[in-house]
């Protein structure tokens, strides 16, 4: 009957009770001209799929839901390479599923499985490799009597659109999800995977306000990002006691309010960052109380008052704090300080680059870098997790800190980076700084610092960057030693510095005015910051690359090296 339709391009003729397609009258479709989309809903189809589908090679549609097909998913479905839309939804069909079949479907980009449906998958043993479409836009698998979460759910990049209620899941081992185009609230339902381990949502366009169940739902839950997205309210104050969260991170979202407190039952926790948010909040040193706390960001908040450290609160085994762009004031105490004892080491120099490439437990190859690119500039962005291990760094950068820098600072001497820039300090630059003997960047800058740059600086052998621009500093600037190689980049704005590496030569020092105070400083020191600090490139021992945009020394990626080094 369809032989005169020699132009036809599709079928449709869903919701009928029509005999004419059953399995026994294959020969009334032999005559179909070359279609490109079938559309069969509810008509009424009982027993196997059709065997005359697989004549359909020009199919790029086909749809058989709410139907009554039963056995297996037929392989020739498979075969049908040009389908982008395949929909088998409401039916009866059982039986495993490969999915090296599926990946012979190269175009698919909606797949529909569930409602009613009895499947399982195979997935082998490395779901990272399978070449399951990975262009599938929209996946429907709900009601399919499935127990074990589809390890392969997580590769798919495109993915915008999952079905999967209904089903028997009682495990997610890990759920990642990050880098797609997720949109909508946090579905509370989440919380019902209590066996989840690793749940990462990163970087998608999720809104509305944090489940308060994503801090109690999993006992076994080890990390939980929900980092770049557009989550707006309080952190939940629900973390229970005995969970075994590794690493939490919320950071570059429109989060406000204040640290939950109950974040002190996370005695596990190793890695908190909630930079770029809109938190008002003190000082959270009753983190301070957490065994394993290695890493700590409050980057680009509105924190305030003073960074206080009371004495049973000490932060043991404390290497990044990252407190830039915030409002912190008041003075720096020497108890403060040793807040962060955890930062001095053995006199020892800590393995470098070349230590790290060759070590036997180096999870890198000789490509490996630790720093990246970025539109804002160069970033840290570590890679490696060996070079991780040994990062120790402090970043008070962007506040309203005051007074002198105390002088037992020179004692953290496990310091790689110190970054104190664009505060109010005064007095003179503390000596014992020059114990740094692993410091690769020293950032003073913009700030009212006078006096002379102490000759102990000259020493900082490993020292990178180095920069003291816009203070009141006077005298000539050592010129043995590192100090030396650095250009006037790093010390404008000192009207009473003089050296080789300056205009002002040291043999005119008697001559030299004394600096001033005048708000011509000011001035110069916004035109500096504009200027010189949108990138500012750093080279690294054994001819690595490593960058800092202004104050950013903390790590972009670091969750995911800790997660590898936990």
């Amino acid at each position: 009957m369809f032989l005169k339709l020699k132009m036809l391009n599709g079928l449709g003729l869903s919701h009928n009770k029509l005999s004419l397609f059953s399995q026994n009258r294959a020969v009334n479709v032999t005559t179909l001209p070359p279609i490109q989309w079938l559309a069969l809903t509810s008509c009424n189809l009982a027993g196997e799929v059709p065997n005359w589908i697989m004549n359909l090679t020009t199919l790029n549609r086909l749809n058989l839901k709410e139907n009554n097909l039963q056995g297996e998913i037929p392989y020739f479905l498979f075969m049908l390479e040009n389908l982008t839309y395949l929909d088998l939804v409401d039916n009866m069909l059982e039986g495993q599923i490969e999915l090296d079949m599926l990946s012979k479907l190269k175009k698919l980009t909606a797949l529909g499985l569930g409602g009613g449906n009895k499947l399982s998958f195979h997935e082998g043993n490395n779901t990272s490799k399978v070449t399951f479409p990975a262009q599938i836009q929209v996946l429907h698998l709900s009601s399919c009597n499935i127990v074990h979460f589809p390890n392969f759910i997580q590769h798919l990049q495109e993915l915008t659109d999952l079905y999967i209620s209904d089903n028997s899941i009682k495990t997610i081992p890990s759920l990642e999800i990050s880098n797609n185009l997720l949109m909508g609230e946090i579905c509370p339902s989440i919380c019902n995977l209590q066996s989840l381990v690793d749940l990462d949502l990163s970087s998608n366009n999720l809104v509305g306000m944090i489940p308060s169940c994503l801090g109690s739902f999993s006992q076994s839950l080890q990390l939980l990002n929900v980092s770049g997205n557009k989550l707006t309210g309080n952190i939940p104050q629900i973390y229970v006691k005995g969970n075994v969260l590794q690493l939490i991170d919320f950071s570059s979202n429109k989060l406000y309010g204040q640290l939950p407190r109950a974040l002190v039952n996370c005695r596990m926790l190793e890695f908190l960052d909630v930079r770029h948010n809109h938190f008002n909040d003190s000082f959270p040193f009753w983190l301070g109380s957490l065994p394993k706390l290695k890493v700590l960001s409050l980057r680009d908040n509105e924190f305030h008052g003073a960074i206080m450290c009371p004495l049973k609160y000490t932060f043991p085994h404390l290497r990044i704090i990252d407190l830039s762009q915030n409002g912190f004031s008041r003075k720096l105490t020497s108890e403060i300080i040793m807040c962060f004892k955890s930062m001095i080491i053995s006199n020892k120099r800590q393995l470098d680059f070349k230590d790290v490439i060759h070590s036997d437990n180096a999870e890198i190859d000789i490509d490996w870098h630790p720093f990246s690119m970025s539109n804002k500039g160069v970033v840290m962005d570590y890679l490696g997790g060996q070079y991780l291990r040994h990062m120790v760094a402090i970043d008070l950068s962007c506040n309203k800190i005051y007074g002198e820098i105390p002088d037992i600072m020179g004692s953290l001497n496990g310091l790689l980076v110190l970054n104190l820039s664009n505060n109010m300090f005064t007095g003179s630059i503390p000596s014992s700084l020059g114990k740094f003997s692993n410091l690769e960047v020293l950032d003073l800058s913009l700030n009212s610092l006078s006096g002379n740059i102490p000759q102990q600086l000259a020493g900082l052998t490993f020292l990178d960057f180095f920069n003291v621009s816009f203070n009141n500093l006077s005298g000539p600037i050592p010129e043995n030693g590192q100090l030396s190689t650095f250009d006037d980049n790093s010390f404008k704005g000192n009207k009473g510095l003089c050296g080789i590496r300056l205009v002002k030569k040291c043999e005119d020092y008697s001559k030299l005015p004394l600096p001033t105070t005048d708000g011509d400083q000011d001035t110069e020191s916004e035109a500096f910051f504009e200027l010189y600090w949108m990138v500012i490139v750093i080279g690294y021992g054994g001819g690595l690359v490593a960058g800092l945009a202004l104050g950013n020394a903390f790590a972009v990626d670091v969750y995911r090296l800790l997660k590898k080094i936990f």
